[in-house]
């Protein structure tokens, strides 16, 4: 049977933070700030298989696996059905976690008919699962890797950028009152006047995901109370983000190579794919209108994404898939209105 459960002696988790900022201000409404922000988790909890396969050469099959299992009860030639334990869901305190970021920004106050806050942050996260069975039980990884280590006996190799490792980002929000006729006096000055801009825009580059085979080359067989499919990874043969960078093919796809050794692990490491960058412009106007005994009434319209911008989701990510590299989803590419 299939089991859930704890480590003995489960640790306490505990995270460490440090920062450092610097700000200075540029007239009366112009605030500029550069900081550090540095975190450390130590003894962090993820999911483990507590009853790992071991390998037999020359005696080990798919339909062997839990009879080669560490603490199944039984041996290789029995009947499954003699087996006490099969795969073993264990949560252990046993993983840590480092992130390093410089952080900048600029903030201006209302004046002169103008606000913004302008911010960039230039950041590295490091993990060894960045998920905590985000995705259960599934077919395939639809977070972008796999919760389950490849080598249950080999966690170290499973260190490598947490999936929400974005390196760059920018954000920028604004308002503007611009400066034409706020008074108007005549027909095309009420309608060209007295507008109102805002807008929120953002550019990220992409988030790593993790290339894995579907097929289950190692022989451990699949743990369904973690993640439901197993975590083989192909071997590593060159450079996967060298290109092409298209929906049909995202990634350099000859970059991997299936693993033919039965019970051997790929070479590829986790999270080693960059993912697509996001770019969105959400942006909005007022147009306020003035009249006898009312100060403004102001009268909204946007839209999302003004630039109309493909943002796409990762590509397939099994080497095994005849889909593998390409871009199967993406967010909606419509200028959606945001106005009443």
């Amino acid at each position: 049977m299939t089991n859930l459960t704890l480590a003995p002696n489960l640790p306490l988790p505990y995270a460490q933070d440090w920062n450092l900022n610097i700000q200075r201000s540029l007239g009366n409404d112009l605030l500029l700030e550069i900081g550090y922000i540095g975190t450390k988790g130590t003894k962090l909890p993820r999911f483990v298989e507590g009853n790992p396969t071991v390998y037999v050469p020359g005696n080990s099959t798919p339909d062997n696996v839990d009879q080669r299992r560490l603490h199944s009860g039984c041996t290789i030639g029995e009947p499954e059905s003699n087996c006490i334990y099969a795969s073993t869901g264990l949560i252990a305190g046993n993983t840590n976690s480092s992130y390093h970021a410089l952080q900048a920004s600029a903030r201006k106050r209302f004046s002169h008919g103008l606000s913004f806050l302008a911010s960039y942050t230039f950041s590295k996260s490091i993990d060894y699962v960045s998920s905590f069975n985000m995705t259960g039980s599934a077919a395939r990884p639809v977070a972008g890797e796999n919760d389950l280590a490849q080598d249950p006996f080999n966690l170290a190799a499973e260190r490598g950028r947490s999936l929400f490792d974005a390196r760059h980002r920018f954000v920028l929000s604004y308002q503007w009152s611009l400066p034409f006729w706020q008074r108007p006096h005549n027909w095309y000055q009420h309608v060209l006047g007295s507008w109102q801009l805002n807008g929120i825009a953002t550019a990220m580059s992409g988030t790593p995901f993790t290339v894995f085979d579907s097929n289950d080359y190692s022989l451990q067989g699949g743990a369904p109370e973690i993640t439901g499919f197993t975590a083989n990874r192909p071997n590593l043969v060159g450079n996967p983000n060298s290109g092409p960078r298209t929906p049909a093919e995202w990634f350099n796809t000859s970059a991997f190579a299936k693993v033919t050794d039965p019970g051997a692990f790929g070479t590829a490491g986790r999270n080693i794919v960059q993912g697509p960058a996001y770019v969105n412009w959400d942006f909005s106007a007022f147009k306020n209108f003035q009249g006898d005994g009312v100060k403004a009434v102001p009268v909204p319209g946007g839209v999302f994404n003004l630039l109309n911008h493909p943002n796409f989701f990762v590509p397939d990510s099994d080497i095994s898939s005849p889909t593998f590299g390409e871009i199967q989803e993406a967010r909606s590419q419509r200028a959606d209105s945001a106005g009443a």
